[in-house]
């Protein structure tokens, strides 16, 4: 591979088609395993609404998991 280009130029800009084109030629002309064809099944992980993980609904969530945690390595003595 050549060496990478300033970024903001227009030599950068051909260098990351090259590279992405390249990579994309390398990944596509493989077989795909079996076994990774049957990952297509199933269930999808995430969230059922995309407002639930906006940043004004998660904060208070984030704020108390970080007191928590700031919490964890203190003993409570009696």
């Amino acid at each position: 591979m050549t060496e990478k280009p300033e970024p903001d130029t227009p030599e950068f800009e051909k260098w990351l088609k090259q590279r992405a084109k390249e990579r994309a030629e390398k990944l596509f002309a493989k077989e795909m395993p079996p076994e990774l064809a049957e990952l297509e099944k199933g269930i999808i992980a995430g969230p059922k609404n995309i407002s639930d993980i906006m940043p004004e609904k998660s904060i208070p969530e984030d704020i108390a998991i970080d007191k928590s945690n700031k919490k964890k390595h203190l003993k409570v003595i009696k």
